[in-house]
């Protein structure tokens, strides 16, 4: 599967920018003029989420003092690869908001852990449960956009076949199993399919049982993401109702990163999880 590299040279050349503004000892709010753009807009540079013209990258460099010519030069060059396109998903046109950034980072890693609460996490999904999800999460979308959001699902989960695909690992709370999605025989499908997953040497999943009780995922559903140049900083994907949210602050790290490992170790083994999921596809197929 193609991938650009874009989001992360955009990211790395965010970090490298904000490190030289804070050795500087300048705030956004000094730096915005310069640039003639608001601090916000400096934050979303720094941040990675936009790209940044080569002029004003020249007056940045120059206003935080960075006269080291191989330094500059890496920058700039990093600046340059930012802004090139590539990706499968290009040909979808305009992959929605909420998946862009996800599908970039995603095909980007090498590592990729989680929880999950509500439903199974899209690269495991099987044709038919992703269309049920897609409908049930977006009542407000046509048959067409339905497919073709189904069809953009279908198409990441090529990553988890490709020849060097990257380790994804997920628990799962019990509800996930029990939650009937489409119907009984969408669901059936959906659980084998798993358990069949948990089979390949890169894809571990693990249950969470009823019987545990409480845990530290409750709060909500995230992910990991780990990427081959240790440059690049670990990210969290939070998804919610009211939007997504990407965190690579160390402290939030960290504690996802904890949460992962006592759920991780709370949870039946990949074998019993597999097990689980058997049994509760026979029942529904009875």
């Amino acid at each position: 599967m193609a991938t650009s590299g874009t989001s992360l040279r955009r990211r790395r050349l965010g970090v490298a920018l904000r490190e030289l503004r804070e050795r500087a000892g300048m705030t956004h709010q000094q730096v915005g003029p310069a640039l003639d753009c608001s601090p916000s807009k400096l934050s979303r540079i720094e941040n990675g989420e936009v790209g940044v013209r080569r002029s004003d990258l020249l007056v940045l460099l120059d206003l935080y003092g960075l006269d080291d010519a191989g330094q500059r030069e890496e920058l700039i060059e990093l600046a340059r690869e930012s802004k090139r396109r590539g990706g499968w998903w290009l040909k979808y046109g305009e992959v929605s908001s909420p998946y862009l950034k996800l599908i970039q980072l995603e095909s980007e890693a090498d590592s990729i852990r989680g929880a999950e609460l509500m439903f199974v996490p899209g690269l495991l999904q099987t044709e038919d449960y992703a269309r049920a999800v897609i409908r049930a999460t977006r009542p407000q979308d046509g048959p067409e956009e339905v497919e073709r959001r189904v069809q953009i699902r279908l198409t990441r989960q090529e990553l988890l076949k490709q020849e060097r695909p990257p380790e994804f690992w997920t628990v799962l709370d019990e509800a996930v199993l029990h939650r009937t999605v489409g119907n009984r025989q969408v669901m059936a499908e959906q659980l084998r399919a798993m358990a069949a997953a948990n089979e390949l040497p890169h894809i571990t999943i693990q249950i969470v049982p009823f019987a545990h009780g409480g845990h530290e995922a409750m709060a909500g559903a995230f992910r990991i993401l780990r990427f081959p140049d240790r440059r690049d900083p670990d990210t969290v994907y939070l998804e919610g109702f009211a939007g997504d949210m990407y965190l690579d602050d160390a402290s939030e790290l960290t504690r996802c990163s904890l949460v992962f490992d006592h759920l991780s170790a709370a949870a039946l083994s990949p074998q019993l999880s597999s097990l689980r999921m058997l049994e509760i596809a026979q029942g529904l197929t009875g």
